[in-house]
């Protein structure tokens, strides 16, 4: 197009014959480098088929069957609910070893899908062994973490089930307060989970030594007498720790024994002005 350009604008200096000529050579020079550019890519055409031909047939794997499919990710389903069932009955079995500190099926069940979630970041692999961690030696009423979380998923499952907030007034001493724990829960899982100032403060005067399995009076209260007949008399066995007590009377009950129930809300306790730890003091005199 150069060439074109230039004897378009000399035809005065060259003239017509030298114009034509200069034009000619023009078009053969375009004709030319149109042949060389489709010979060029014919060349590289026939050396891809070439190259093509040298090269092994891959094998396409045959498709497999929908039923397989179907049935392999059945056999996953069912390995996952397994393991899940399995988590869901150590974190019952744990509560039913502790006994003040029993977890209901809807409670351990939420533990279970709170730690199988991926964002947990534990592997379904390693849920049972997580668990297991976080219960620590949970016979003799160690925990490393589980009640925690069991604490959480329960006031979550108490919210949806519409379960009824008590309220219950302490006295300890000369210091007064009140505390709050949803129906179905023990004085000592207000102690143990309670989050507001109320259990903050009554953790101060309940130790709950034993970690709720009634072994050693620690949480010794008294029922204002015009409640007792609601809250209910002891057990036998709560009777026989209650008898260990510091200075027990006709309306003392055993905090981790004391559940809560709607009928109970405005309940009314008083905090001993002391306590015998049986778990490391035996309150009995040495005879020999």
């Amino acid at each position: 197009s150069y060439i074109y350009h230039k004897a378009s604008r000399s035809i005065d200096t060259l003239g017509h014959s030298g114009a034509s000529k200069l034009l000619l050579l023009c078009c053969r020079h375009r004709s030319y480098t149109r042949r060389f550019t489709i010979v060029a890519q014919m060349r590289r055409a026939a050396m891809l088929r070439s190259a093509l031909r040298r090269q092994p047939l891959r094998r396409r794997r045959p498709p497999i069957s929908l039923p397989l499919l179907r049935a392999s990710s059945s056999n996953a389903a069912t390995a996952r609910d397994a393991q899940l069932e399995e988590a869901t009955k150590f974190v019952i079995q744990v509560g039913a070893v502790r006994e003040g500190k029993t977890y209901s099926q809807d409670v351990a069940e939420g533990v279970v899908a709170a730690l199988a979630d991926p964002s947990s970041g534990v592997p379904l692999s390693a849920l049972l062994p997580t668990l297991k961690q976080l219960a620590g030696a949970y016979e003799i009423g160690e925990d490393n973490g589980l009640d925690a979380l069991a604490a959480a998923v329960e006031k979550e499952v108490n919210e949806r089930a519409g379960k009824q907030l008590v309220h219950c007034s302490v006295k300890a001493g000369s210091a007064s307060f009140d505390v709050s724990a949803y129906e179905g829960t023990s004085l000592y899982d207000v102690v143990r989970r309670g989050e507001d100032d109320g259990a903050r403060a009554l953790q101060s005067y309940l130790e709950c030594a034993c970690s709720g399995v009634m072994a050693c009076s620690t949480c010794h209260v008294y029922v204002a007498p015009e409640w007792f007949s609601r809250v209910g008399e002891p057990c036998e066995a709560e009777l026989d720790m209650l008898d260990l007590a510091h200075e027990p009377r006709e309306n003392s009950r055993l905090g981790c024994q004391l559940v809560f129930t709607p009928d109970l809300d405005g309940l009314e306790l008083e905090v001993p002005d002391g306590a015998n730890n049986l778990m490391d003091h035996i309150p009995f005199e040495d005879r020999g």
